[in-house]
């Protein structure tokens, strides 16, 4: 009974599919919405790896320092903060997925006005090393004067970074 009533109302037991039109306009409407969200995730997927790298060369920053005003008046290098950021000793992370450079740039912290003093600038440098993050470069850049005095500065174009570049 119930069945019988079902087919009289949905055209009398007739299978009845989607037409072409409608096929194709669902067809159409899911194409626009991949053309949209494409170049959207592939920025989101750039600004991870490139967070990825800020992470890593945020760690080296925090051991330079660390060992800076531990060593008091005395420059500390680049180098000597590797271990303490979980790097190799030449500066690779494990994976080998980032490899820092700078390795005889120094910081020097005095001790009784707690100002720095950097031999280079930029005072680290990282850059991808597998080809998914190749076209990455971040820089340390650091300048008593400014404000803040440190700055990260990126690019994702595989040169070499730049006082030019934004800060990121």
């Amino acid at each position: 009974m119930f069945f019988t009533r079902l087919n009289r109302l949905f055209g009398k037991g007739q299978d009845r599919g989607f037409t072409l039109i409608e096929l194709l306009i669902v067809i159409l409407i899911v194409g626009i919405l991949a053309a949209v969200a494409a170049p959207i995730y592939l920025g989101y997927v750039k600004d991870a790896k490139t967070a990825e790298a800020k992470a890593v060369i945020g760690s080296i920053w925090t051991a330079l320092q660390s060992n800076a005003i531990g060593s008091c008046g005395v420059a500390a290098t680049v180098t000597n903060a590797y271990p303490k950021a979980g790097l190799t000793t030449t500066g690779a992370t494990t994976p080998a997925r980032w490899q820092a450079a700078g390795n005889a740039n120094t910081l020097t912290v005095d001790c009784t006005t707690g100002g720095y003093t950097t031999s280079a600038d930029p005072l680290i440098t990282l850059a991808g090393t597998p080809t998914d993050v190749s076209f990455v470069r971040v820089g340390l850049f650091y300048s008593a004067t400014a404000t803040p005095p440190a700055a990260l500065r990126c690019n994702t174009n595989a040169t070499a970074v730049a006082a030019t570049d934004p800060i990121c």
